[in-house]
């Protein structure tokens, strides 16, 4: 998946999480930033160590993920005013290629950091429209509280 320029170490620490330390400042780098990482359909979510990392913790309090905005308007595809779109989700990581060089009309694709410990947004204003905004697959959401760690049919 990274494919490191040197051999990388990994170890196996608790609850599914890997510390892997790597050589090479810049495979180090393209782990970090090229993601989000997805394995069978599962995210990897890929971070750098922190003191305040606790590996009890059952999953990650803030990832990395794809969001999508379906059908906005021509003139609002440009890269600065979709960055902006994007900031009212969260802090915008990366573009989509196809959506910073204009390939693609039928949506805006974009990662951005999403906190797992507050409702994700489903939707915002833009021009006093409302956008509709799509998360590729994040598992375990639940659509109802928009929480992350169950699904819908187990809310209480």
């Amino acid at each position: 998946m990274w494919r490191p320029s040197t051999p990388l170490h990994m170890m196996d620490i608790k609850n599914g999480y890997f510390l892997i330390k790597f050589q090479n400042k810049l495979d180090c780098e393209k782990a970090l930033s090229e993601g989000p990482w997805t394995i069978f359909g599962k995210y990897l979510t890929v971070q750098p160590w922190t003191m305040a990392f606790d590996p009890t913790q059952a999953y990650p309090s803030v990832v990395m993920a794809w969001i999508r905005f379906l059908a906005l308007p021509n003139y609002l595809y440009n890269r600065k005013v979709i960055t902006e779109i994007g900031k009212l989700i969260r802090k915008v990581v990366k573009l989509d290629m196809n959506t910073d060089s204009r390939a693609r009309g039928h949506f805006a694709r974009m990662v951005v950091y999403v906190n797992l410990e507050k409702p994700l947004v489903s939707q915002i204003l833009i021009n006093g429209r409302s956008q509709k905004v799509e998360y590729e697959p994040l598992y375990t959401i639940c659509f109802h509280c928009g929480r992350y760690s169950h699904v819908e049919n187990l809310c209480t």
